[in-house]
Formats: structure tokens, C-alpha cells, sequence
């Protein structure tokens, strides 16, 4: 008999579309299984619907309190409840554990003390905050679970082959909202002195139009030419055909790791700040500084610094590609919900 599995995750133009894209890389394992997915969404409605029909989620999207999560999760009979982001687990958890309803947890920065069947947190350090979840019964970490949709999966691991010379194919992507608008700002600070070919990705929540219109009219008057996409509905297709990546550094770094292409990243969320560190620790990543505590001149000397170094992105490439497969969200399904 098919199971029935509730995910509650939300999206916004501040929070960003991680905690979504991920979740649906779990709901697309459990179709492919021929069990149930119940996704409710909140946050920013109109793009988290079009969202959702591209990703034939039939999922409901509203302000979901955790009164109202938790009476669906009765009245569904559902299995399990997968639970991403810190405020919906801080509210949901304890209502979830008083119903002795089994709650799965994803995470990404430690110290979650509820009470759950499984905490996942898909980081690279993650195994470091082991002893912090206490009452989690298991604990899924590191990117063994990496959580990558099927728009990526479909490229097999290491498509992306990265050429060197002397006009780059370079993709901007700051993930589906860029709050800080860090796109445009990379735009205005590329080299002039050696003409890239862009492709900027413009994700479903993201709101600085005019901004990026000017920062891509600059772009041109440098040499530079740009393709902007707006919400692509294959990403996977832009990563593959890309010699590097400018970008953020939450779920796309494990995207562009299993696909093979190299990436010059930044924290651009608190949430993101240590997995970065630990990524340039561990030669994953180039840059991982902190976006906003980083000035122009440093962020110019590390863009020509990475576009420069053609040796330093192919051994980058490698070491990333070592860390990932398709097989995360497998594991999750079996280990988690078992």
C-alpha cells in the first residue's frame, strides 16, 4: 500500500528557494516509488506555484501555521513528516512529537535539540555537529545525502567538461531569489580586460530588475556578452555547458560539484557561512567569503584570480566531483523512512 509522506517547507524572496528545491528531490524519489508526497508550501505564492506546475508537484500552497500542518498530518494518515527550515522545525517539531507522528528533520547549521526520527544535513562539515543533534534517533550527514533534483540527475556525474582559453563561458547564479543582489553586483565588477561569455541566472523569486538591467548593460560595454535566463527550466543544461561558476554557496554547490564544473563562491545567508569556510578549507570552492562583510576590490582580485587560474579550476573540479553522486535522496528515502 502506498505511503502517504507530508513535506513542509516555505520559499520567499528573503529566505531564498533552497529549502524547496531540496524537498523536491525527495518528493520526485517518492513518486518514482509509488508512494504519496503531500507538499505544502508557503511564502511567495505566485512563484512557488510555477514552481510546483514545472516540477508536477500538486503541491498546496498557503500560510500554513503548525496547527494546521498537524491536523493534515492526522487527517492524511500520513507515515512521515519532512520538516525544512529553522522556524517551521522550531514550531512543527514539538506539535509533530506530541502526536507521535513520525517527523524527519533537514538542517543545516547543528544544535537542533527536538525530537525527530532522523536530522539530514547534507553540508560538508556536517559530521562535525553530530553530537549536537541529541534526540535525533538517526543522523543523516555529509554529501552522501546531498539532495539533487532530477533536472540535475539526468546529466550523469562529471558532464561538464571545462575548457580553458581565453573567453570563458561563465554562469552567474546567486539560487532563486538573490536577496542581496549579488548577481548584479558581480556584473558590475568583472574584469574588462578579458571579454567573458555569460549566462546569468535570474532564479523565480528574484526582484531587482532595474538594477540587473543596468549591471548587464555595463557587462556589454566591457565586452562581456550575457544570455539572461529567467527561472530555467533546465539548469542542469547551463551548468553542463559552462567552463565555471560565480554563485552562492548553498544547494547549487553540490549541484555544480556532481555535475564537474568548477565554483567561485559566496556566503550570502547566515546559514551559509560556515559550509563555505569548509568548503575552501577542503579545495572545493574557491572564495567563501562572507558577501557582505566583502568590499569591491576583493571581490574584483578574486573573480581575476579564479578566471586566471585555469590549473587551480581543473584541480578544484576534481577534488568537488569526488564528494557527490545521484544517489542522496535514495539514501534519505531508505535510511530515513524505512
Amino acid at each position: 500500500m502506498p505511503r502517504r509522506i507530508l513535506f513542509r517547507a516555505d520559499a520567499s524572496h528573503g529566505q531564498g528557494f533552497g529549502h524547496v528545491a531540496r524537498v523536491c528531490a525527495l518528493i520526485e524519489e517518492i513518486q518514482a516509488r509509488g508512494d504519496e508526497p503531500i507538499p505544502l508550501f508557503g511564502g511567495d505564492a505566485l512563484a512557488l506555484s510555477s514552481w510546483a506546475r514545472y516540477h508536477e508537484l500538486n503541491a498546496v500552497v498557503g500560510d500554513w501555521s503548525a496547527t494546521q500542518t498537524a491536523h493534515v498530518a492526522e487527517e492524511a494518515n500520513v507515515s512521515a513528516v519532512v520538516i525544512d527550515g529553522p522556524a517551521i522545525v522550531d514550531e512543527l517539531a514539538p506539535r509533530l512529537f506530541d502526536r507521535k507522528i513520525r517527523t524527519i528533520v533537514i538542517d543545516d547549521k547543528g544544535g537542533c535539540l527536538h525530537a525527530c526520527a532522523a536530522v539530514i544535513n547534507h553540508n560538508i562539515h556536517a559530521d562535525s555537529l553530530r553530537s549536537t543533534y541529541v534526540q535525533a534517533k538517526k543522523k543523516l550527514l555529509g554529501r552522501r545525502y546531498a539532495m539533487l533534483r532530477k533536472d540535475i540527475r539526468r546529466y550523469t556525474r562529471g558532464s561538464c567538461r571545462p575548457m580553458s582559453g581565453s573567453r570563458l563561458r561563465v554562469i552567474v547564479t546567486f539560487g532563486g531569489s538573490d536577496p542581496v543582489d549579488a548577481t548584479s553586483r558581480t556584473l558590475r565588477l568583472l574584469p574588462t580586460d578579458r571579454p567573458l561569455e555569460l549566462v546569468v541566472i535570474a532564479g523565480p523569486g528574484y526582484q531587482h530588475e532595474t538594477a540587473l538591467r543596468d549591471a548587464i548593460d555595463g557587462a556589454k560595454r566591457h565586452g562581456h556578452t550575457v544570455d539572461l535566463r529567467r527561472a530555467p527550466d533546465d539548469p542542469g543544461a547551463l551548468f553542463v555547458s559552462a567552463d565555471a561558476a560565480i554563485c552562492s554557496s548553498g544547494g547549487t554547490l553540490g549541484e555544480l560539484a556532481y555535475l564537474g564544473c568548477p565554483a567561485l563562491a559566496y556566503a550570502i545567508a547566515n546559514d551559509q557561512v560556515v559550509p563555505a569556510r569548509h568548503c575552501v578549507r577542503q579545495g572545493l570552492i574557491a572564495g567563501g567569503r562572507t558577501w557582505f562583510e566583502t568590499d569591491d576590490d576583493t571581490l574584483r582580485a578574486d573573480f581575476d584570480a579564479f578566471l586566471l587560474d585555469d590549473r587551480g579550476r581543473r584541480e578544484q573540479r576534481q577534488r568537488a566531483l569526488s564528494t557527490v553522486d545521484s544517489d542522496g535522496a535514495r539514501r534519505i528515502i531508505d535510511e530515513a523512512l524505512a
